[in-house]
């Protein structure tokens, strides 16, 4: 086979898995690379040095893992918050962290640390709605930039269900087996004769309770046996309402008090006569942690607001009732929030058509509830189509939680079985009677928040290692969800925890990997772009996040380090005018040989450029390092290597494939745009022309073609790589390859 010229002219499939290495029939395999560490590639084809890190500051406890999220107002007012073990700090976009009083602006959270990694949140105008399965759903407000507020959300009505109730006492069965007979006791008074018809629940046990003993026994029927004799405290529970009748003492208007009573009624419940005797026709049925539930009484509803007694209540009227007579036994319910410690709290939440939807608590893990339009804080459950809503989705077979939502042409539950969407029936918007939810893929997700990228969602595979992407396809009329790491595995299989998108300058997916380096995905569906670069740095990606700028979006990080051997970790900001990792700058116009604010690299060995020129490696000791000459402007920070391996290339000829022949590179000419310094298999390119004086100047950013890069013969292994191992910018366009090939 003659000389032959390949040129690559792209990188735009960035780095392929080696089990692609064969599929030379694809075409992503002519525009990838077989290595591309340190690296990002943009939309144009180019394969540039990633952006450094800029040192913004360290974490509040270095001992335990915090996370970043975004807050956006709009894109001259956003922050970057830090969450960490109940608290949480506060950064302004583009700039520092806050202070107050000259110390880090902190308020307190619920959140431990072991909740961030499941907390969820989403955010209406200034107000970010929080969630996680263990805490109430809270607000958070800024009210100034040393000013948050974060609290309980002001939930005005919870959605409520007939729930029953859990004691802190233990409950013992005379036995477990399934039977008449049993005895149900517990240390401390807490059954009433109106319990008589309820039943006791602890996981797949159920028992009826048939007689009334005293306040501490009562005889039950066991229906399902029970796993122990002895049910703990707070985890069993007496389910259903009392099977008692009750008469309220009004019907109407809606605000208006009344009793609810088992019996004759008092003249004045609220304020009774002690003279007067007590009803003889009363059964006991109600309980103090009765108060603040809802009664669904004669086609109404009343709020029971005071506890009278345990045969009386008083609440006020919620819905009108149709007649002031006796609702007999089981024609009424007794119901309580489905939110509560107990029963956990939702774990995700998402705004959509000016509703807050919320899902997947731990007793209703595949419920979703929506609030009435408008009002995100009312979840009044009605037949109207501005009424709040609830909705379980529909059965597959598996119970799979709702893990987190998202919102894009429609509500889309995410579960660990099975991805779901969530729109109004015959174009109409979402309401309580037009609901139409289908499943149309079962890959699952997990914990990372799904983000919306275009009019795709991006979610993480449920088991952390494929990324794939939710859109509407309108020439199927469905969603697909297609692996985007399908020729890339090998960078995601260690698994991904957490993940920020990047819109502008170019739109790029920046993924935190389950063993501290990080992921890179440049994505544009039009330029037909899929390129994954792997990142990493002297230390462990932990967290990251975006927020806008007046120009683009900025990536923070939170990053562990070890200096001086402890663990130390950092807030930092990606910089494109930062080539080393954890940096600062400074400037002295008369110009200084040592230069201090470094004490969080105390120990390490940084790289330094002076003045645009590298000047090599120091060791950083008291917080400062001395360089050889004075320096105007510096930059320090640690070093990182960006480089470029390229796949073995395919030439089709007369005697067939160049593949596993003996072949040999006589030159390689690299296509470079602003770039200072560069290597090809280690051989040091020419960046400087001779000339009067021109040491005394840094080199000038070069764009054309540099050439190198001789290989001896081999049987299709040559490796051709292109590294910059110092801190300077650079931007491979294309690589053109000599060789000969020899069958």
């Amino acid at each position: 086979m003659p000389r032959v010229t390949v040129n690559q002219t792209n990188f735009t499939a960035g780095e392929i898995s080696p089990k692609c290495y064969g599929r030379v029939d694809v075409s992503r395999y002519q525009n990838g690379a077989a290595a591309m560490p340190n690296c990002v590639v943009n939309i144009h084809g180019g394969a540039e040095r990633r952006p450094g890190t800029k040192f913004i500051a360290e974490t509040k406890d270095s001992s335990k893992r915090s996370r970043l999220v975004p807050y956006i107002f709009n894109t001259t007012q956003a922050y970057m918050l830090e969450f960490g073990h109940l608290y949480m700090r506060v950064y302004a976009q583009s700039a520092g962290q806050v202070l107050a009083g000259g110390v880090p602006y902190e308020i307190a959270t619920p959140y431990t640390e072991d909740m961030l990694a499941e907390m969820d949140y989403t955010q209406g105008a200034d107000t970010m709605f929080l969630f996680h399965k263990s805490v109430p759903v809270h607000t958070l407000k800024r009210i100034g930039a040393t000013h948050w507020a974060l609290a309980p959300a002001p939930i005005t009505v919870a959605p409520f269900d007939e729930i029953g109730d859990t004691f802190p006492v233990l409950l013992t069965l005379s036995e477990a087996t399934v039977g008449f007979d049993r005895t149900a006791t517990v240390p401390s008074s807490i059954f009433l004769p109106g319990d008589v018809g309820r039943r006791i629940s602890y996981l797949s046990g159920i028992a009826l309770i048939t007689a009334f003993g005293s306040g501490t026994s009562v005889s039950v029927n066991i229906q399902n046996e029970f796993s122990l004799a002895a049910l703990p405290a707070n985890a069993w529970e007496l389910l259903d309402s009392p099977q008692v009748g009750i008469t309220p003492s009004a019907k109407s208007p809606v605000g208006q008090y009344c009793t609810l009573s088992t019996g004759t009624r008092l003249a004045n419940p609220k304020f009774p006569d002690p003279e007067d005797p007590p009803p003889s026709d009363l059964i006991e049925i109600w309980r103090q942690q009765d108060v603040g539930k809802f009664v669904r009484i004669n086609g109404g509803m009343v709020q029971i607001t005071d506890f009278i007694s345990a045969e009386e209540v008083y609440g006020v009227i919620k819905e009108e009732l149709t007649a002031v007579v006796e609702s007999p036994p089981s024609a009424w319910t007794l119901e309580a929030s489905v939110w509560n410690s107990n029963a956990g709290y939702p774990c995700t939440g998402a705004l959509f058509e000016q509703r807050l939807a919320v899902a997947g608590s731990p007793r209703y893990p595949q419920t979703v509830w929506g609030s009435r339009s408008g009002l995100f804080f009312d979840f009044t459950i009605g037949t109207n189509a501005d009424d709040a809503f609830s909705f379980s989705l529909p059965s597959t077979g598996q119970i799979n939680p709702i893990l987190r939502m998202v919102t894009a042409k429609a509500l889309m539950p995410l579960t660990y079985g099975g991805e779901y969407t969530m729109e109004g029936g015959n174009g109409e918007p979402l309401t309580p009677a037009s609901v139409k939810a289908n499943s149309p893929s079962v890959y699952g997700c997990n914990h990372v928040k799904p983000l919306r990228v275009g009019n795709e969602v991006l979610f993480v595979q449920r088991a952390g290692r494929k990324i794939r992407s939710l859109a509407y396809r309108i020439e199927s009329d469905t969603y697909n969800a297609p692996d985007l790491t399908v020729l890339a595995e090998h960078i995601t299989v260690s698994g991904i925890t957490d993940m920020a998108y990047q819109q502008e300058p170019y739109s790029r997916l920046w993924c935190v990997r389950a063993d501290g380096k990080m992921a890179t995905l440049t994505l544009d569906r039009d330029e037909g772009v899929i390129a994954w670069c792997p990142q990493q740095t002297d230390g462990m990606y932990e967290s990251c996040a975006s927020v806008p700028n007046a120009t683009g979006d900025e990536v923070w990080c939170i990053v562990q380090r070890n200096i001086g051997g402890q663990v130390k970790r950092y807030v930092e900001r990606f910089d494109p005018g930062y080539y080393t990792d954890s940096g600062i700058v400074g400037t002295d116009q008369a110009g200084k040989a040592v230069w201090a604010g470094i004490g969080h690299l105390e120990g390490k060995s940084v790289a330094v450029r002076a003045d645009r020129v590298y000047l090599g490696m120091f060791t950083v000791t008291g917080g400062q390092v001395e360089l050889p000459r004075t320096a105007r402007d510096v930059q320090i920070g640690l070093p990182f290597t960006n480089f470029v391996t390229l796949l073995r290339p395919e030439i089709q000829a007369g005697d067939g494939t160049s593949q596993g022949n003996a072949q040999r590179v006589h030159e390689v000419s690299v296509l470079l745009m602003e770039t200072v310094g560069c290597k090809i298999n280690d051989e040091e390119l020419a960046f400087r022309e001779f000339g009067e004086d021109v040491l005394d100047f840094a080199p000038d950013p070069f764009s054309g073609f540099k050439r190198g890069g001789l290989t001896e013969w081999s049987r299709g292994n040559e490796t051709i790589t292109i590294k910059q191992d110092m801190p300077y910018p650079f931007h491979l366009l294309a690589v053109v390859r000599k060789l000969t090939v020899n069958s």
